[in-house]
């Protein structure tokens, strides 16, 4: 079975293509609000689909500039 987006990645870890998942956090740390973000960086409302390694340097990136108001992953 191949891989396609929309695949949990619990059932097939080396997918290629995922989505960034930026959840940001009041002061408290509790969730305000789901975010993504695109294969240029930019945050929007919807989910985009980009490479594994791609989606791994930008999570990053933007975990650091964020900080601790918000919890970048990738899914």
């Amino acid at each position: 079975m191949g891989c396609w987006p929309g695949v949990w990645r619990s059932r097939h870890p080396a997918c290629p293509i995922r989505i960034i998942s930026v959840h940001l956090l009041d002061a408290a740390g509790q969730l305000l609000r789901v975010l993504f973000l695109d294969r240029e960086g930019h945050i929007s409302a919807e989910p985009h689909y980009v490479p594994r390694a791609e989606a791994l340097i930008l999570a990053s990136n933007q975990q650091r500039v964020l900080g601790p108001q918000a919890r970048v992953q990738v899914l």
